[in-house]
């Protein structure tokens, strides 16, 4: 085993070994699309019918919002350090310690979380338990994450170019079957409208489910997180701040457009994939099993991106002194290895909570997780604020003090809903403990720096 060394070599890492500009852009698709779109846009098509659409678009614009406000923070501090330590610049410590916690928790249970749906897949195809196809899953990924960065980006990219054929293909093959029905528009309109109309649940059901696609958007923030890990961050971090959040939408939009457009809105399940329904419909030979390795290919990936995340954002707030300094250890190869340690402790105790407590504790991981990535993107926008307003080079101020107003919005919108109500309560909930533990953390920070 390689021996850890400390991270200060991590800005001498060769060129050679660092990421490139494609595989920035692929580690982040690889956290966002997962088992959440293939299967998980039943849910939100079930929400609000055909004007989902509507929903995707709005949901896409915060995004984009967001991340032109990372890139702007990132491009000032020259491409060091990812979001969590612009906060920390801009915020203040105490800041900076509630973000990356609550940032490291929600993509450590989304890694659980993916390595149980992988494992159930893999039990039912291998006659096994799902605990033994989750471990499998947890096994590859701490594999792949013990490779050097260049290496585990190629990994990496590679299952995401996969995910992104299959939907490329699909939204091409239920599109050129529309075409060459002879009546295209008239039997998307059909499916579309024939059913309650554009908008059978009302037009709140359409803004309600905007903060719960901008969560399934969740991972273009990582393309900052990756960048720093770049042979050239700045070049990197610009031109996924301007195509990620477009790339993201096509895929996601593009994919549902055609899944309503060919389908009624209400032969959509919650649970159960759309894609595969759309597969069948048109009898594509093999369908369920395309639809089966794909979904495991989107698991695989967006594990392995989120195993990534975790490392790396524990390896930074130890980096800032909010996390024991063990986690900055690195192996020859650059990778932050009593983080990756942790990360994996932290998938096992998701996994075992959804084997030993599927009904009571695994769910209420899962809901505590699920507003974080507001909270998130409104301490980003805060950053933004503080430093645009003593900055002459920043651009985006109106569009930071947008941000401040628009999220608290989509935050009151999952307290209102009856279905979002208890998941948002219990991320508050995480988000009052780690603000408790701040003021022990950057206490402590205090008094190791005198």
């Amino acid at each position: 085993m390689s021996q850890p060394t400390n991270m200060t070599a991590a800005s001498a890492t060769p060129s050679m070994n660092r990421f490139k500009g494609l595989h920035v852009a692929m580690i982040s698709i690889g956290g966002i699309i997962g088992a959440g779109l293939f299967v998980g846009t039943s849910a939100t098509i079930a929400a609000a019918g055909p004007a989902v659409l509507l929903s995707y678009l709005a949901a896409g614009l915060v995004v984009w919002l967001v991340m032109r406000l990372l890139g702007g923070l990132a491009i000032n501090a020259r491409g060091q350090g990812s979001f969590i330590t612009h906060i920390a610049t801009h915020n203040g410590p105490r800041a900076a310690f509630v973000t990356g916690w609550s940032y490291a928790f929600l993509w450590a249970v989304t890694a659980g979380a993916q390595a149980v749906a992988g494992g159930m897949i893999i039990g039912r195809l291998a006659g096994i338990a799902p605990l033994w196809g989750a471990l499998v899953l947890v096994a590859i990924a701490w594999t792949i994450n013990r490779l050097s960065l260049r290496h585990y980006g190629q990994a990496e990219t590679g299952l995401s170019i996969f995910k992104l054929l299959f939907l490329g293909g699909f939204i091409a093959l239920g599109l050129g079957w529309l075409i060459l029905s002879g009546h295209p528009l008239a039997l998307a309109l059909n499916n579309m409208t024939s059913h309650g109309g554009l908008f059978p649940k009302g037009s709140w059901a359409v803004i309600g489910a905007v903060p719960m696609i901008v969560q399934t958007f969740t991972g273009c923030e990582i393309a900052i997180i990756a960048a720093t890990d770049s042979d050239r961050p700045l070049r990197a971090i610009a031109r996924t701040m301007r195509r990620l959040p477009l790339q993201v939408l096509f895929f996601y939009a593009g994919s549902v457009l055609v899944i309503i457009s060919l389908l009624p809105w209400s032969d959509v399940h919650v649970g159960q994939s759309p894609f595969l329904s759309v597969l069948e419909y048109l009898r594509v030979p093999l369908a369920r099993y395309a639809a089966i390795a794909v979904t495991l290919v989107a698991v695989l990936s967006c594990l392995n991106s989120a195993v990534y995340v975790v490392s790396r954002t524990l390896r930074e707030l130890a980096d800032l002194r909010l996390a024991p300094q063990k986690l900055t250890l690195e192996t020859a190869q650059q990778v932050p290895i009593w983080s990756l340690r942790l990360t994996t402790l932290l998938e096992l105790a998701v996994i075992a909570a959804a084997i030993g407590s599927p009904e009571t504790l695994y769910p209420v991981l899962l809901g505590s997780s699920g507003g974080l990535i507001l909270f998130i993107y409104f301490m980003i926008a805060i950053a933004y604020w503080l430093w645009a307003r003593q900055s002459q080079t920043a651009t985006a101020l109106p569009l930071a003090r947008s941000l401040t107003i628009l999220i608290p919005v989509l935050g009151a919108i999952l307290l209102i809903l009856p279905s979002a109500r208890g998941d948002a309560l219990l991320s508050l909930a995480v988000i009052l403990l780690l603000t408790l533990a701040s003021l022990v953390a950057v206490a402590r920070r205090c008094l190791h720096k005198a």
